[in-house]
């Protein structure tokens, strides 16, 4: 099912998110839901605060170089009670959007590498290394980053300085006025 995504104004995008105790058939609907929903807005990737659950699960596509220099997205994949390990103080910038903050790209610094570790949804645990050697491995970083903030409440535009903030604030209100329901 294809849930309304909630936008940046939205409380419920500020609230910490609630661990999953059990995986059960509603988490599995849940996910399923999640991979629809961020389908169908065309993103990378889609936390269950984006669609108004306070839950930490999110999902996402790795991006994947191709032959010709351009990227295609993976399946989707599936992160639940995600937890970073380690993050470097080496950081990068690059332009970052969010589905929760439509149309609206701004420069974000992340770390290059991550180590992070979740639960699929069998309830196994993995675990993911990004070295943050090549573009793909630092993007892939990025978009998990991204993901896991908002688990905490955290959305890209708080990662900005003060001044980008102050001038991003017009289009910020306009984006309000846009997708309040």
């Amino acid at each position: 099912m294809i849930h309304p995504l909630r936008y940046f104004d939205d409380p419920v995008l500020r609230k910490q998110s609630e661990p999953v105790e059990k995986i059960t058939d509603e988490i599995k609907q849940l996910v399923a839901d999640l991979i629809e929903t961020c389908a169908h807005h065309n993103g990378a990737g889609l936390s269950a605060c984006q669609i108004g659950i306070c839950l930490r699960i999110f999902i996402l596509h790795n991006y994947l170089p191709l032959p010709d220099g351009t990227w295609a997205l993976s399946a989707p994949l599936v992160f639940i009670n995600p937890k970073i390990l380690s993050a470097s103080q080496e950081v990068e910038s690059d332009s970052e959007g969010c589905l929760s903050i439509p149309h609206f790209r701004e420069w974000v610094e992340r770390p290059i590498k991550l180590t992070i570790e979740a639960l699929n949804l069998k309830g196994e645990r993995f675990v993911e290394v990004f070295e943050g050697r090549t573009e793909i491995e630092r993007l892939n970083a990025r978009v998990r980053f991204h993901e896991n903030d908002h688990l905490n409440g955290v959305l890209f535009i708080d990662r900005l300085p003060p001044k980008v903030r102050k001038r991003i604030e017009p289009q910020l209100r306009l984006i309000n006025t846009n997708y309040r329901k």
